[in-house]
């Protein structure tokens, strides 16, 4: 098979689809693949074109060939308008979508009646969704370490520590979603002293996580006398809320904010597919944050993609085994694999995710149908 990987043009998107240890493991799986990759791929993460080349890579010059050439194309975030039009038919792509918040995209891949395998929609044999995991330990614990960046002063926050010092209580920190971003979050803040509060609407799932069962972090019912309780006099808010392929329900309104403290942070990881804290507005890493009911307000989508190098390792080996199988076996035989009936998210013209096609008025096909 022909796999290209070209780069990312999304902004500030550093990640690569495949980091060249992989590149060799799929080129060894079967020599007669041709794997093509852009110019420069990797190389602000400390990936060079020789360490592609040594792992069995062509280097192609510009974005355009290596699309055109790939009967699988291989990448991190979904096509950006420009490359719309590199979609066709006879094309498997491989990607992130996050295709819930996307008409326009939606629209795109029925038009090119690509076959679109998402990564993000693959639960895998033990429905952890495991290349989604992937990329929520990395927000998570971003999310982590940048709120307690953004409280100081310089950015317009209270000035207080995260974890406080001897004699000084810490932030009070609300974490509105109790799966891997949450979490990952949790486990962070835990470690640097401040005073972590969870709430979620399924507290059983969480009973025996270790942060619960060790009394490291308060769990409540996520729901309206709780999100009032936990976010009253609150520092720092982080909505880590997901339904997959969805977009995100407004768990936390307006009102809520006003009972944080003056100064403090909230942060939107869910902002990918609409957020779950009402008034957030997406930004951009460019100017990620902004003013609002006194509060620090962040919600940059895509966040994973400043963490470009650790990202990349964690996306490409988790990816490793669906690609593997894509390249050697065919998109319909690694859609019977382990729960990986989920990743496909667009097919001949039709889009695979019910509640997609539904919301966007897009014809719909049952990907159980193909196999």
């Amino acid at each position: 098979m022909i796999i290209g990987i070209p780069k990312e043009t999304m902004n500030h998107e550093h990640r690569v689809g495949l980091v060249p240890n992989d590149v060799k493991i799929v080129k060894q799986s079967n020599p007669k693949h041709e794997i093509y990759i852009e110019n420069g791929l990797g190389s602000t993460i400390g990936y060079s074109n020789s360490d592609y080349e040594e792992a069995g890579a062509i280097i192609l010059q510009n974005a355009k060939d290596v699309w055109q050439k790939a009967q699988l194309l291989v990448k991190c975030k979904e096509p950006i308008e420009h490359e719309f039009t590199y979609l066709h038919k006879d094309m498997i792509l491989y990607s992130f979508l996050d295709l819930a918040y996307s008409k326009t995209l939606a629209q795109a891949l029925v038009d090119s009646r690509v076959t679109s395998i998402c990564g993000e929609t693959i639960a895998g044999p033990k429905g952890n969704y495991p290349i989604l995991g992937a990329m929520s330990e990395v927000t998570g614990k971003f999310a982590a370490q940048h709120v307690a960046t953004l409280l100081a002063t310089n950015y317009g926050g209270r000035g207080i520590l995260i974890g406080g010092c001897a004699g000084v209580q810490p932030a009070k920190v609300v974490i509105v979603g109790g799966g891997a971003v949450g979490m990952n979050a949790a486990k962070v803040l835990v470690g640097m002293g401040a005073d972590v509060w969870v709430l979620d609407i399924d507290t059983l799932k969480l009973a025996n996580h270790p942060l619960v069962f060790n009394n490291k972090v308060k769990l409540l019912y996520a729901n309206e006398e709780s999100i009032r309780l936990a976010l009253t006099n609150a520092d720092v808010l982080i909505g880590a809320v997901l339904i997959t392929a969805t977009a995100t329900p407004k768990v936390v309104k307006r009102e809520h904010l006003r009972l944080m403290n003056k100064g403090g942070v909230v942060f939107d990881v869910s902002i990918d597919l609409g957020g779950c804290i009402e008034g957030v507005k997406q930004t951009t890493h460019d100017n990620p944050i902004y003013i609002e009911e006194d509060l620090i307000c962040y919600g940059v989508p895509n966040i994973p993609g400043v963490i470009a190098r650790t990202s990349s390792i964690t996306y490409s080996h988790e990816s490793l085994p669906y690609v593997l199988s894509l390249a050697n076996n065919g998109w319909k035989e690694m859609l019977k694999m382990p729960g990986a009936i989920g990743g496909l998210n667009a097919y001949d013209g039709k889009i695979a995710l019910e509640s997609v096609a539904r919301a966007f008025e897009l014809p719909y096909i049952d990907a159980n149908v193909l196999i």
